[in-house]
């Protein structure tokens, strides 16, 4: 097969995925708004690296309620808004005085070769994030990428190493359930609410 027949079916395969992909989680989506905060699915777990070079895993944050948040670093529009809302929240949080015992946020990279532990340290650092609560993990990419896929969150790769992905906030009460998304790129993005929809699940 030359180069320009691989070019097209990768092309096609990647339209396919992303339709499938897009389908699943307007589903879900619906699905969860028609619940509101009923249970979706139970979350996948996982074990990725933090920035402090240990293993952490959705069980280890058993008894919390989190925000998970599949991202890269280098992301040039969605990302680094979305963990600046972010850090918003956990602003809120800590105000609140739940934030590291009861309630926690998980940062996970799909992009490994970039978002080295050094980078994640670094970008991390622009967010103020708090290590006691905040989690910044990386691991495998195609392992990472299927994660994010199992969670309803579309990620794809081109030829030219470029990301694609939907910008959304999940999240995953103390038991491990997905109850609900946030749309990342909303502009009115209620980081109030987001913040009590975790003081309520964490008091469930």
């Amino acid at each position: 097969m030359n180069a320009k027949a691989q070019s097209n079916v990768f092309k096609i395969v990647t339209v396919v995925i992303l339709l499938a992909m897009i389908g699943t989680f307007g589903y879900m989506l619906l699905k969860g708004k028609e619940e509101k905060m009923g249970v979706i699915k139970k979350a996948p777990d996982f074990k990725l690296e933090n920035i402090d070079g240990k293993q952490v895993g959705l069980t280890d944050l058993e008894g919390k309620s989190k925000l998970i948040y599949f991202f890269f670093s280098t992301c040039p529009d969605v990302c680094p808004p979305t963990t600046y809302s972010l850090s918003k929240v956990q602003d809120e949080l800590v105000k609140k005085g739940v934030f590291g015992d009861k309630t926690a946020i998980v940062s996970i990279s799909f992009d490994p070769t970039k978002d080295t532990v050094a980078q994640l340290k670094e970008f991390s650092g622009r967010y103020h994030a708090d290590p006691k609560g905040w989690y910044f993990l990386r691991g495998d990419e195609a392992a990472t990428m299927d994660l994010a896929n199992k969670f309803g969150v579309m990620v794809v790769k081109d030829q030219q190493g470029n990301f694609t992905h939907n910008n959304v906030i999940l999240l995953v009460d103390k038991k491990g359930d997905l109850r609900t998304y946030y749309n990342g790129n909303d502009a009115d993005l209620n980081i109030d609410k987001i913040a009590q929809d975790m003081i309520t699940l964490s008091k469930e």
